[in-house]
């Protein structure tokens, strides 16, 4: 088949996100512009210069973390990349995704790297491929603390699954699911250790994750505890997961609004807790700034098996 002949459906889908990005943030706007920001202000003045902090140097542990849960799937596959090398190009990554949307896709940085230190730019990929498996799989964990959130949509939802159902479109979708997960695993299946390495860091991260949530949600005195941080965490992971929206953007702010008001705090609490902890994962990727351009540079210099032509972002 020819790869040109996707070309026009990539182009739809990024559109397509575009477009869930502006609509996100337009509702996201319009959601914010009915609270009462003198308040919205107070609570994020009111936050304790030491639940900030912690909150940010948890952020930055969980990156760590996640730059463990790649290089682990790194090594399964021989690919001679040190951790350093590989949280170089992981931040760089995480900068372009979160300051350049439009021009360059972290993954893509990733990929390019890999492919560099790697025999076959095909394995350097699957490596992203895996690393984003697994972090969906991790997150899935928390979908039990979400019960009390998801309760009242189940009623909505049915008639949807119920058109569904008649159309049989759950059984491809999962047979679909099926053979994807199968072709992913099978690079890592003469080597579970490394897949379980990736594993416990990726739980590792998540774990540091909602602490860092968590401390900047009760340093803006909101009565959450941190199995109701981990069921909100859970459900907007998963909306974020739907290709509408630029890297979650208006997305996640929206979810995070809606599930933490449900919980019974303001939604000026709300708006600040979405809005603080988007800007720590931003301030978090700053450092990659200064590797992308190293990181993107010689991206076409990959060596061993000669393949030619560009990666393109999954």
């Amino acid at each position: 088949m020819d790869p040109s002949a996707s070309l026009p459906r990539r182009t739809w889908l990024w559109r397509l996100r575009i477009l869930g990005t502006v609509g996100s943030l337009t509702l996201l706007g319009w959601l914010m512009a009915r609270q009462d920001w003198e308040a919205l202000l107070g609570y994020a003045r009111g936050l304790p210069a030491l639940s900030l902090a912690l909150g940010l140097g948890l952020t930055a542990i969980t990156q760590l973390f996640n730059v463990g849960r790649w290089w682990a799937l790194l090594r399964g596959q021989k690919i001679r990349l040190g951790y350093f090398e590989a949280a170089r190009l992981a931040f760089a990554g995480l900068f372009a995704s979160n300051f350049l949307p439009s021009t360059i896709g972290g993954d893509v940085v990733r990929i390019l790297g890999a492919a560099r230190a790697s025999r076959s730019r095909l394995s350097g990929a699957a490596t992203v491929v895996m690393d984003r498996a697994v972090s969906v799989f991790s997150m899935l964990f928390l979908l039990p603390f979400s019960g009390p959130l998801i309760g009242s949509l189940l009623g909505r939802a049915s008639a949807l699954a119920g058109s569904t159902v008649a159309i049989g479109a759950p059984a491809k979708w999962l047979q679909t699911i099926r053979e994807k997960a199968r072709e992913t695993l099978a690079p890592w299946a003469r080597r579970p250790a490394s897949l379980a390495l990736s594993l416990m860091a990726s739980w590792a991260g998540v774990t540091c994750y909602l602490l860092a949530v968590w401390t900047v949600a009760r340093g803006l005195a909101m009565d959450v505890d941190l199995g109701q941080v981990a069921g909100a965490t859970g459900l907007t992971y998963l909306l974020t997961l739907i290709p509408i929206s630029i890297n979650g953007f208006g997305v996640r702010e929206a979810g995070m609004l809606a599930l933490y008001v449900q919980m019974g705090t303001t939604p000026e609490q709300a708006s600040a807790l979405a809005l603080i902890t988007r800007g720590l994962m931003m301030l978090v990727s700053l450092p990659g700034a200064a590797w992308l351009g190293g990181s993107m540079a010689g991206a076409g210099e990959g060596r061993g098996d000669g393949e030619v032509g560009t990666v393109e972002e999954p």
